[in-house]
């Protein structure tokens, strides 16, 4: 792997796993086993690392919402799909990320909401239209209505001064992500889902 790639893998899997202000460019250079004089040669400073961790985290984003798109038959198979790769991602995010960021980096803080906004809001509503047209969702859901719910629960998870430890983080995204598909789906929808949940 290029040494540009690697540090910016490593820090990006550091920030995190501990927060940003808990790891130092020291701490980075000596995960990646190089010299700092290494990483100030791809990269200006911690500002620039952070700014780069999380441009890669919105390609990664995109990256899996075409590929759940292209590879599943149907709309719930979709979303199915994404809401793992959410799972699996609150899974090794600590909470002083979210922290660090609101804190010390409030331009990039908002814009991950931005980014949110702009691409994970507009994917479940056209999902949720999809999933309706092939009788796999309710057909009398408002599709804006319980995407704004969607979105503003998500918010209070990932940004709540109560949320301790990852677990607890991946438990509450776990139990949203489930009560939104169960929301959504019909009957028929339903007995999909129980075969997905059960792969």
């Amino acid at each position: 792997m290029p040494a540009k790639n690697h540090i910016l893998r490593t820090s990006q899997e550091l920030f995190l796993s501990f927060g940003i202000q808990n790891i130092s460019m020291d701490d980075i250079a000596n995960t990646c086993g190089i010299s700092k004089k290494t990483i100030y040669k791809y990269y200006k400073d911690k500002n620039d690392l952070v700014n780069q961790t999380i441009e890669s985290q919105v390609l990664g984003l995109k990256e899996n919402l075409k590929k759940s798109s292209a590879n599943s038959k149907n709309a719930l198979e979709e979303l199915h799909a994404f809401f793992e790769y959410v799972n699996d991602i609150s899974y090794i995010v600590s909470p002083l990320y979210g922290r660090d960021l609101k804190k010390y980096y409030p331009t990039n803080y908002i814009e991950i909401f931005r980014y949110k906004n702009d691409i994970i809001i507009p994917y479940v509503t056209r999902n949720i239209e999809k999933g309706i047209q092939e009788g796999i969702y309710k057909s009398d859901i408002h599709t804006e209505s319980i995407c704004t719910s969607f979105d503003a629960i998500s918010k209070i998870i990932f940004t709540s001064e109560l949320t301790f430890n990852s677990q607890t983080n991946t438990n509450a995204v776990r139990f949203l992500n489930s009560l939104f598909i169960h929301r959504i789906v019909s009957i028929k929808g339903l007995h999909l889902l129980n075969q997905l949940n059960k792969t």
